[in-house]
């Protein structure tokens, strides 16, 4: 693999980090928190997340975006290094 830009490392490294910073990292950090399920008086869960789901989607979100626009922009700006059939 050939040496990589700075454009090209915020995509892959950064695309990457807020991956699992969206996945493992607040999973784990909900796991450990240990946010309660207290059962209300008709006996149903009440769920309550220590980190907000749309906080959490929107990490992912934002990851998936920045590795996308690395691979478009990889694709678009260099030619394939084999051009035979």
């Amino acid at each position: 693999m050939s040496e990589l830009t700075t454009v090209e490392r915020v995509g892959l490294y950064g695309g990457a980090a807020l991956l699992l910073i969206g996945t493992v990292g607040m999973g784990l950090l909900e796991i450990i928190a240990g946010a309660p399920h207290p059962v209300s008086g008709e006996g149903q869960v009440v769920h309550e997340t220590l980190i907000s789901l749309s906080v959490r989607s929107y990490t992912i979100l934002l990851g998936l975006i920045l590795m996308a626009t690395y691979g478009i922009t990889n694709l678009a700006t260099k030619p394939p290094k084999d051009t035979s059939i």
